[in-house]
């Protein structure tokens, strides 16, 4: 038997047969960000815990490691797979939705997508307290697994705040079911936090409790043409007092204006299209008392110029400009990727210096950078004509990390670690914290199977 029929013989007998994909079934799928994530020859489809139980506990028995998959909106490398591993594909989990409009909580299968969930608890008048520009496709699986944050992360916190219980399945096939309702459980170790963040490196997570929060009133869409973060800041900071910001995301102009000629929406730069950055903000005043707000920072220079949506069509414009990154990322010839959070006071300086030491490196290298601005999280994306070698790829990492962890930054804000950040996180991880995690991941997955290679340096 070829190594394929091998694996699938192993997973018919745990799973039967109408549940697995083979290789020119896997290659028919859709990679979502990376193309590697469809590596492996095979797929399995679990249909409830009962079954990713089986499944892991198969693998498991025969060394064979597991990737699991949820939306593939990942940009880590963290869904990756090779030949000789299997995919396990998360989005046939049967449970659904259910929400509890007095608890104010959701108990959902892990295959549920984002804006599934959004929709659902929109019903009864609750939000998930999380929004991602992914929200389509994104998981509530995947969500967990990388702590999934957006742009609400500010006011609601990550998934880590929004995650109340969970069921996950471990690599030899038994299953932690704590299914909690209540925010208030100190019951020895939070195992569920554990799950959190892991990237399915430690179990597979097959329902959670979450927590929802109640629905935001009808809201104003305003961009903002502004010098620099400190200035944004300033400007959000009086809109926070006033009690109404829902939403503040900054964009820097190379970002910006990349999207604006991709998309066909240059015109909604054009009240001011040579600002050094623009502002986002999402609120709750209405037009009169948030323009009285604003006039102060016209007369100190914190705000150039602004514009207000007149509907929900100009609004959407303005956020397509913000939410469309793909269309920023693909005009860049080798693209890199990095997601770092800065402590809000150091933004502008740490540009700036960032800038320079990119362009100490390459003068052709092109950066662009936008932000959730509420919690300093930094989404940095570089291109230029030439490919980039390993020596350089490490030179460039080294350029973005350069202090972050000093100024008490993080080098990976919201899309873990995966592959693509091992050497960055190895670089800036202390041994006892990496021995001290070799050790959970080695109690709960003593032969290494699940997504092997990802998140914790060889």
């Amino acid at each position: 038997m070829s190594s394929e029929q091998q694996l699938v013989e192993i997973l018919r007998r745990a799973i039967g047969d109408e549940s697995i994909l083979r290789s020119n079934q896997v290659a028919a799928l859709d990679p979502g960000w990376d193309p590697g994530n469809t590596g492996a020859g095979v797929a399995v489809r679990p249909r409830d815990t009962a079954e990713v139980s089986a499944v892991l506990k198969a693998c498991n028995e025969h060394g064979i490691p597991v990737v699991t998959h949820g939306g593939r909106t990942g940009l880590a490398g963290g869904a990756v797979s090779t030949a000789g591993q299997i995919i396990m594909l998360t989005e046939r989990l049967q449970g659904g939705i259910a929400i509890d409009p007095v608890e104010q909580v959701a108990v959902v299968s892990t295959a549920v997508s984002q804006q599934a969930l959004q929709e659902a608890a929109a019903e009864h008048g609750l939000s998930l307290g999380i929004d991602t520009a992914s929200r389509g496709s994104a998981t509530i699986g995947g969500m967990i697994s990388t702590n999934a944050g957006g742009m609400e992360a500010f006011r609601h916190g990550m998934m880590r705040q929004r995650l109340l219980g969970i069921e996950a399945v471990l690599a030899d096939g038994s299953v932690i079911s704590d299914m909690t309702r209540v925010p208030k459980a100190n019951e020895g170790y939070d195992l569920k936090q554990l799950f959190c963040g892991a990237e399915g490196t430690l179990g597979v997570v097959t329902r959670a409790v979450i927590k929802l929060e109640p629905a935001e009133p009808e809201s104003n869409t305003t961009l903002l043409a502004v010098p620099g973060a400190a200035s944004a800041l300033r400007v959000m900071r009086s809109i926070q007092e006033s009690g109404g910001l829902l939403l503040c995301e900054m964009m820097w102009h190379g970002y910006a204006t990349r999207v604006a000629n991709a998309t066909g929406l240059t015109n909604v730069l054009s009240f001011c299209d040579d600002a050094p950055a623009y502002l986002v903000v999402e609120s709750t005043l209405d037009e009169d008392p948030l323009l009285a707000l604003f006039e102060p920072f016209f007369e100190t220079g914190d705000v150039i110029d602004a514009v207000m949506a007149k509907s929900k069509s100009e609004s959407a414009d303005i956020w397509r400009i913000r939410e469309d990154s793909q269309a920023a990322y693909q005009q860049l010839k080798n693209p890199a990727l990095f997601d770092i959070s800065i402590p809000l006071g150091k933004l502008d300086s740490y540009m700036q210096n960032l800038q320079q030491r990119l362009d100490a490196m390459d003068g052709d290298i092109s950066l662009q950078a936008l932000a959730h601005l509420g919690d300093g999280n930094l989404h940095l994306s570089m291109g230029r004509e030439a490919p980039w070698s390993t020596r350089e790829k490490t030179a460039l990492g080294m350029a973005v990390e350069n202090g972050v962890k000093e100024m008490g930054g993080a080098i990976s804000a919201e899309h873990g670690i995966g592959l693509a950040k091992l050497d960055i996180f190895d670089r800036n991880t202390s041994d006892t914290s990496l021995v001290a995690m070799r050790a959970i991941k080695t109690a709960l997955d003593p032969k290494g199977i699940l997504n092997p290679g990802k998140v914790l340096p060889a």
